[in-house]
């Protein structure tokens, strides 16, 4: 069992502010302060757990980050993220790595819609990894690994030794992964002793067990999980995919 609870806060549930220029930022989850005593300073290794909203029309400045590593996740809407010199689009389910250093910048300027993505950030004193651009749909699913969820292995870690993906590069994360589960179907309980997680809930409702109590999440919740913490999420009464992210 973990010696630390579990923190389980919607975005809605955050205050708003502009940064970047012309994004509208709610910093859901945050690194640990000295005092822990705000209810969302719970992140260990993680150091940003935020979603961010850029109105049509609007662009972020054009940035880069010395000691950390960076991914976007695109929930809804559309858009380009300058990469170095590279423009990508992007659309909903894509996701975009920054290794440290790497200069890079959001564009909304060609939609009339709000684009809206979670960016997750990670402390890294190290070097020697490359961007990726790539869509969960683009990653052949896999089951049977934790029980009957639905995964999609999206980033991993570049010290992996059996890797899931066809470009290992996370140099601070573990791996960022989707999973899904149809109703009455639910994941094995299980802990992790040497990583904390983030269940980040996209579509559906759902409950999750933590250390024998239960919990009640849908779509914006943001789970956090100490290490040690035992955990499982049950899809019990969603008619359609109960869709999570697992950031490792």
């Amino acid at each position: 069992m973990s010696q630390l609870p579990p923190v389980i806060r919607n975005w809605r549930e955050t205050d708003p502010y502009v940064s970047h220029e012309n994004a509208i930022i709610w910093a859901i989850l945050t690194a640990r302060d000295d005092d822990n005593k705000h209810p969302t300073a719970c992140l260990e290794h993680i150091s940003g757990f935020a979603r961010h909203s850029v109105q049509g029309g609007k662009e972020s400045d054009y940035h880069q980050h010395e000691d950390a590593e960076q991914f976007y996740y695109v929930l809804s809407g559309r858009g380009d993220v300058l990469i170095g010199d590279t423009r990508h689009p992007v659309r909903p389910g894509s996701v975009t790595y920054f290794p440290p250093k790497t200069p890079h910048q959001f564009f909304n300027t060609e939609e009339d819609e709000w684009c809206e993505h979670l960016i997750i950030t990670c402390s890294v004193k190290r070097e020697g990894s490359q961007q990726r651009v790539l869509n969960w749909r683009d990653v052949k699913p896999t089951a049977g690994q934790h029980g009957a969820a639905v995964t999609w292995h999206l980033l991993e870690s570049v010290d992996e030794k059996e890797t899931s993906t066809d470009q290992p590069c996370l140099l601070g994360f573990h791996y960022l992964a989707q999973q899904a589960l149809t109703r009455g179907k639910a994941s094995d309980n299980h802990k992790h002793d040497d990583k904390e997680q983030v269940y980040y809930i996209i579509e559906g409702n759902g409950t999750v067990l933590m250390d024998g109590d239960v919990y009640y999440v849908s779509e914006g919740d943001a789970v956090y999980l100490p290490r040690g913490a035992w955990h499982q999420i049950i899809n019990e009464d969603y008619d359609g995919w109960f869709t999570y992210l697992v950031i490792s």
